[in-house]
């Protein structure tokens, strides 16, 4: 595993697991890096699975170390810290609610989360299993309040018995090749439009741009990463990540418990 030569002129970093500490929290030393980064020229870009209005903290707390977003999985691209939208894949309502519907009908211990433009509901279970918990209130039908829903934002499912792993594995064949089954970084999946991963929205912020793929740094700790590695020069992975991800890597950093993604971004300002 090398280091790049030269520094790159965009880097990516997925948020829960990577950038952010086992606490969920932006440490200063990282949010430091990351600006410092920031000042040298390079475009620092939030590529995660959360939908803008998620990471708001971690966003405020980025401050100018952060310009664009890769958020929901690819599904909306943005200028951050604004979170004006340049970019979405459409996720039609009636799609993700159907979705419910079918995979209810296939395994009625499945639980669901839903934001669309009418709200945002979640059923028991969810806020658990969140990596930073936000609370809430929970709902015993995800459907509640929807029914005049246009856009589906985020659909998440999880179940008390199966992990998200094996839910990845059992679920595209229940929802066929028009919806794709993602890890999210918690024990749940989300279910997006084909066409939508951190990659294709990474490659088309990218094209946007004009960064070229070889002038492009990623990181990452899970398999929503991977989609992403594959349109960067370097992809580096944490210590802490899947195996995996560990595997498809360029070069593995210090753990997100010890600023990995900082331990990089110092050794790049330091190099040039």
């Amino acid at each position: 595993m090398s280091a790049p030569t030269g520094r790159p002129r965009l880097v990516a970093t997925d948020l829960d697991g990577t950038l952010l500490g086992p606490d969920g929290l932006l440490s200063d030393r990282t949010a430091t890096a990351l600006q410092a980064i920031a000042a040298a020229g390079v475009v620092v870009v939030f590529a995660t699975g959360r939908p803008p209005m998620v990471a708001g903290r971690e966003i405020a707390a980025a401050g100018s170390g952060v310009q664009y977003g890769v958020m929901a999985n690819g599904t909306i691209v943005c200028t951050l810290p604004d979170e004006r939208v340049l970019h979405t894949v459409r996720f039609d309502a009636t799609l993700a609610l159907d979705a419910v519907r079918t995979l209810r009908a296939h395994d009625a211990e499945l639980g669901f989360a839903l934001a669309t433009d009418a709200g945002f509901t979640a059923e028991t279970g969810f806020h658990e299993r969140m990596p930073v918990q936000s609370g809430g209130g929970t709902v015993s039908d995800v459907l509640e309040g929807h029914e005049r829903a246009v856009e589906a934002l985020k659909l998440i499912a999880f179940h008390p018995r199966r992990g998200a792993h094996e839910l990845m594995r059992l679920l595209p064949a229940v929802l066929g090749d028009h919806l794709r089954v993602t890890h999210m970084g918690a024990d749940a999946v989300e279910i997006a439009p084909a066409g939508a991963d951190k990659g294709i929205g990474l490659a088309w912020l990218c094209t946007h741009l004009d960064i070229a793929a070889d002038d492009v740094m990623v990181f990452g700790d899970e398999v929503n990463d991977l989609p992403m590695f594959a349109v960067a020069r370097h992809r580096v992975a944490v210590a802490n990540a899947n195996p995996v991800v560990r595997d498809a890597a360029d070069e593995v950093t210090a753990s997100n418990a010890d600023d990995g993604v900082a331990v990089v971004l110092e050794r790049l300002l330091r190099d040039r």
